[in-house]
């Protein structure tokens, strides 16, 4: 067994079950959860959404709105099924915080067995960065079916590394139900624990061969991706291959706290090769050198023949993954006092941050409600809301949330993508369900044709509230800037 292979042992596993320990576990589980509810609503720009399409499926299932249905569905669904029940007993606003609160603890946790497993030992020292994994941008993107996924297949590659006879079958399970979530971790999971088995199988010394095969085979997936599948790659130079972009959510602001997290973590990635003086063999190195490149390699889009619309933001998933893999890689290596000390100012400068972006975005979503509560009950409303200086794509679905039990979002884009539950007949008087429509509406301008819907814009508008007006047959919509209205002022 080398430094990359510790196993917890039993006496280990006892320790943890100490009421100090528990003790200890509860009150980082609580403190973990405060971000979900320092403010009236949790801004991760997806969220809006699942909670609205969770809510239209509960209608659309109930048989009250012609021309939409609900169709079965076994991946990609698991959040939102906890939503849709949610629902039916408990407001939106206590919806929301149970089902966010109840999947950071998956992916928190999740994480930190598998950084305690590569460790050797509970991973306090790593939770800094795990909590700002954590709130980043895969989070504050809303991504959250991938999301418990990714908890979950952490758990599950946890009980591979500790490898006790009993205790890694609970894997099998555990996969299964991250595959419910979303299919994408399963699958890196799957292949990460078979890496794991397979390298240990094998004399270290011949490691390395395991590793260039799985360089190479990321090497040719990508290639067979940019010949045969439509995709879009990711421009620029990225820190992906660290997970330090994972920092970046709500503007130029937090580059600070990303510079900082990518210097923590090449100084421990440099110690952790001074440590294992033979980095070939060492199985937690490769599983992070193999998800770096697949970061760097892999494309950001692809165009599935079995989706109407296009799988996006593989390299933000991809680079918490590698972030992941690099804190357990780095686990075993010592944390020095100041560095600790660094990586706690980095946290809380990221948290005072996202506490300042959250309240902001909050009063925003006000206004939205505000605009919608003019309108009369039923009404389809079409968001033309957007902001530049946001890295996330934070007011995407900011009508969401206000829309349920009130209105309908036009604009909504999950049916159109035949990607998730509620589906929309062509003709249908909720929602578009042409994917290009969205995209054009996204991206460029849409020219608005429908003459037997009446449809509301919402618009940044008098410099600094949201209004309401009703959009005329062949008039252009466009998503128009608040920070250009910002600017004005």
């Amino acid at each position: 067994m080398t430094i990359a292979e510790p196993i917890i042992t039993q006496r280990a596993l006892t320790s943890n079950r100490s009421p100090r320990n528990i003790a200890l576990y509860f009150a980082a589980a609580v403190l973990l959860a405060v971000p979900c509810v320092w403010q009236p609503h949790i801004q991760a720009s997806d969220l809006a959404s699942h909670l609205y399409n969770a809510w239209l499926a509960n209608q659309a299932a109930a048989g009250g709105l012609k021309g939409l249905y609900v169709v079965p569905q076994y991946t990609n669904v698991l959040f939102d099924l906890l939503l849709s029940g949610l629902l039916k007993t408990f407001s939106v606003v206590s919806t929301e915080r149970i089902a966010v609160i109840s999947a950071v603890q998956i992916f928190f946790w999740g994480c930190f067995a598998l950084v305690s497993a590569t460790g050797g030992k509970p991973a306090w020292g790593r939770a800094p960065v795990l909590t700002l994994l954590t709130y980043g941008a895969v989070f504050r993107m809303g991504f959250f079916n991938f999301y418990i996924s990714v908890g979950l297949c952490c758990g599950a590659i946890a009980l591979a590394w500790w490898n006790h006879s009993r205790a890694r079958w609970l894997a099998v399970p555990t996969l299964a139900i991250a595959w419910v979530a979303h299919f994408l971790p399963c699958l890196w999971a799957m292949l990460a624990i078979g890496y794991i088995l397979t390298a240990r199988s094998i004399p270290p010394s011949r490691r390395w061969r395991l590793l260039a095969a799985g360089l190479i085979g990321i090497g040719g997936l990508a290639a067979c991706l940019a010949t045969y599948v439509p995709s879009v790659w990711a421009p620029g130079v990225r820190a992906a291959f660290c997970g330090a972009d994972q920092a970046l959510t709500f503007g130029a602001k937090y580059i600070i706290v990303a510079a900082g997290l990518f210097c923590w973590m090449i100084v421990l990635l440099i110690r952790r090769f001074e440590l294992h003086r033979q980095p070939l063999n060492d199985i937690g190195l490769h599983l992070w050198l193999l998800m770096a490149v697949a970061s760097l390699c892999l494309p950001d889009s692809v165009w599935l023949p079995f989706y109407s619309g296009g799988f996006a933001y593989i390299a933000l998933r991809l680079s918490l993954l590698s972030a992941i893999l690099l804190c357990a890689a780095i686990a075993p290596v010592p944390v020095r006092a100041f560095e600790t000390i660094g990586l706690a100012l980095l946290l809380s400068a990221f948290l005072f941050l996202s506490y300042r972006d959250d309240s902001a975005l909050n009063i925003v979503e006000q206004k939205v409600a505000r605009a919608v509560a003019g309108l009369p009950p039923g009404t389809r409303i079409i968001a033309a809301v957007k902001d530049s200086r946001l890295y996330i794509p934070a007011l995407q679905h900011v009508a969401d949330r206000a829309c349920i039990g009130r209105c309908f979002d036009f604009a909504d884009y999950e049916p159109s993508t035949g990607q998730f539950r509620v589906r929309a007949q062509t003709g249908n008087s909720f929602v578009i369900t042409d994917p290009d429509d969205i995209g054009e509406l996204e991206h460029r301008q849409l020219v608005f044709q429908r003459t037997d819907v009446p449809v509301y814009r919402l618009f940044p508008c008098d410099g600094r509230d949201i209004c309401a007006d009703r959009v005329s047959p062949g008039q252009a919509l466009i998503k128009e800037d608040m920070a250009a209205d910002a600017q004005r002022r």
